[in-house]
């Protein structure tokens, strides 16, 4: 998984990670395939933990999803309703937005 940043990314700030502690974030998907964008996938959770491993979310749905050490991606969000595209579910007031490309071979 790649944010949408080309660069090497910045060594991982563990102070700034854990203020992300039960903070709720909506994650935009986009997977690649062929170089070109073949879909999207949005998903909902509480930042759970935070490590140079990587950030755990509970998801809505219970279970943990990581998302790498990289904190560049993470974007304050607007607030508001956000409808998830795939399920017509709506996130109230997420805390932050996190938007990755996914290539093959980058999970």
């Amino acid at each position: 998984m790649t944010d949408s940043l080309s660069s090497e990314p910045p060594p991982f700030d563990a102070q700034i990670a854990g203020q992300l502690i039960g903070k709720r974030v909506l994650i935009g998907l986009t997977y690649v395939e062929n170089g070109q964008d073949d879909r999207h996938e949005q998903k909902h959770g509480a930042v759970e933990d935070v490590s140079d491993e990587g950030v755990a979310i509970r998801l809505s749905d219970g279970d943990i999803y990581w998302l790498p050490p990289d904190l560049r991606p993470w974007q304050p969000a607007h607030p508001g309703e956000y409808r998830l595209r795939s399920t017509g579910e709506v996130v109230v007031d997420p805390d932050f937005i996190a938007n990755w490309k996914v290539t093959p071979g980058s999970d």
